[in-house]
């Protein structure tokens, strides 16, 4: 899963056109086959990039919670991690707006092989821990608030946009869920 999402980030970051194609799906239906490439990204101007947030900031703030090695390929860094209490697989991944630009956060990965339903503690988890380096604390609320509203009993895919940001969650099948969040 996480070669996948390797891959896949690597592609955005060899200059892929500023539109998203639409998600591919393994076999077994697994995320991280979505391209990363950020959709408020023009051929004009430079790609977007999360003010005041760096990818070692929001590795330091996983690691810190989830003790475990950071692999950095490229401008992509990564985690994987047994989250605390469950058996559920965490692959986080922040990537930089661009080749040149590696102190600035352009995306946020956060996906969840699941052993279980998607509760509101898996999903407060994934928003303080995962997001919450890049978000503000309003923000993180307002996140949050709109996720738990949100009927993940069945797979579906959802998209919430702000000023800074558009926040994907997509549960494509009982065993996986994604949070992707794309800097505006």
């Amino acid at each position: 899963m996480l070669a996948a999402l390797v891959a896949v980030v690597v592609l955005r970051h060899q200059d892929a056109g500023p539109q998203r194609p639409p998600a591919l799906q393994g076999a077994r239906g697994e995320p991280g086959e979505e391209q990363l490439a950020s959709p408020a990204a023009t051929p004009s101007g430079p790609a977007p990039a999360l003010a005041g947030a760096t990818p070692s900031q929001v590795t330091d703030a996983w690691v810190e919670r989830w003790p475990g090695p950071v692999t950095v390929k490229g401008s992509l860094h990564t985690i994987q991690v047994t989250l605390p209490g469950t058996q559920d697989q965490l692959s986080a991944a922040v990537g930089q707006p661009s080749k040149d630009r590696r102190d600035e956060v352009g995306q946020v990965l956060c996906m969840v092989k699941l052993h279980g339903a998607v509760q509101r503690p898996l999903l407060q988890t994934l928003v303080d821990g995962c997001l919450g380096p890049v978000l503000r604390p309003g923000e993180r609320k307002t996140v949050l608030g709109w996720l738990v509203d949100t009927d993940f009993s069945v797979p579906r895919a959802e998209t919430r946009e702000s000023d800074r940001f558009e926040l994907t969650a997509n549960h494509n099948s009982d065993q996986n869920f994604a949070l992707t969040l794309y800097a505006r």
